[in-house]
């Protein structure tokens, strides 16, 4: 549905017509794998990959991007596999074949001190009866070789890695643990904290952020929690790690002073009353903490005056790009998913 969307923004800031910065901007939209300036007018579809949800890797030195590509149409033949992209000329090869019983999903990252790629990847097992079993793969970056890491029972969903650390924080029906790389449990925070949407480990300090019924500051050192905010989701470091980006819902972005507590709201959809948090996507920001992009939603609901049951009507998405030095912001159409900056 093509109707008007307008930001409230803080002050100081003004809404622009999209322009180019000097990065590029990936993300996947509808299966497709997308690659843009941030000006938007020519934008390119790198391939198809699929419904799975599962990150974009990238090395920006090298133009590279991996993906993870399944087939997911009938009557077409099958396949499961992490793909390398050449964003410059837009070819692609397989890196490494999966099963069809496997998948990688929620987990992409290179990791160049191994000068490999980090995935988390689900087998369908097919016992007795479907049971997924989770591993967390190391796939060389030359010849595409696995090798598969069993993860404990409960690491189910991954919320924030540390290439530095080798370590994983995953969310599930028993807590939230912090996972080495090796697939030793390190820590466990058990039921009652964060509801497992988003999180991300501090650039130097023991420290990671939580987001899922509030922002939570969780010590890995002591495991100790604190709840920093009763809402929020979606956490990110600012580069400087004394604050951080989150979002309430599928239509607005904060940033939170971490050591004063004093927050702020840099923007929201106007006129969005019916809020909800199922399009809310993790905040992607380049190097430098300057630029930011992250997927908005607006949600549509028919006249309660006329239906006695209010019923969703329509969801208009767009990507939204942020440029805090120049205070400016703007949006292009489209639900986009996975962004990464090269």
């Amino acid at each position: 549905m093509s109707l008007p969307l307008k930001l409230q923004l803080a002050e100081g800031f003004r809404e622009v017509a999209p322009r180019a910065c000097g990065h590029l901007l990936l993300w996947e939209e509808n299966g497709d794998f997308r690659c843009s300036e941030t000006d938007f007018s020519r934008a390119r579809t790198l391939g198809q990959l699929g419904g799975v949800d599962c990150p974009l890797a990238v090395d920006a030195a090298r133009g590279i991007a991996w993906a993870y590509c399944c087939q997911y149409r009938l009557g077409v033949r099958d396949y499961s596999e992490i793909r390398e992209f050449d964003l410059a000329s837009g070819r692609s090869r397989r890196l490494a074949r999966l099963g069809l019983h496997q998948w990688a999903i929620w987990l992409l990252t290179q990791w160049p001190a191994a000068d490999s790629l980090l995935a988390l990847v689900a087998t369908d097992t097919r016992a007795a009866a479907v049971h997924i079993r989770h591993h967390l793969a190391i796939i060389n970056q030359r010849d595409g070789t696995l090798h598969l890491v069993a993860l404990p029972r409960d690491a189910f969903s991954p919320l924030t890695w540390c290439l530095r650390r080798k370590m994983v924080i995953f969310h599930g029906a028993e807590g939230t643990h912090l996972v080495s790389f090796t697939g030793r449990k390190l820590l466990t925070l058990p039921p009652g904290g964060p509801l497992g949407r988003g999180g991300d480990l501090h650039p130097e300090k023991p420290l990671a952020l939580l987001g899922g019924d509030g922002i939570w500051l969780w010590n890995i050192e002591d495991n100790s929690i604190r709840r920093l905010r009763d809402r929020g989701q979606f956490p990110r470091w600012t580069p400087d790690g004394k604050g951080c980006w989150f979002s309430e819902s599928s239509s607005d972005l904060f940033h939170l002073d971490c050591e004063t507590g004093v927050e702020k709201r840099l923007l929201r959809i106007a006129g969005n009353n019916f809020t909800e948090i199922n399009y809310a996507r993790p905040i992607a920001a380049d190097p430098e903490g300057r630029l930011l992009a992250f997927p908005l939603t607006r949600l549509l609901k028919t006249d309660p005056a006329v239906h006695e049951r209010s019923t969703p009507q329509a969801r208009i998405h767009r990507l939204c790009v942020v440029d805090l030095a120049a205070r400016e912001a703007w949006m292009t159409g489209g639900y986009a998913r996975h962004l990464a900056w090269v």
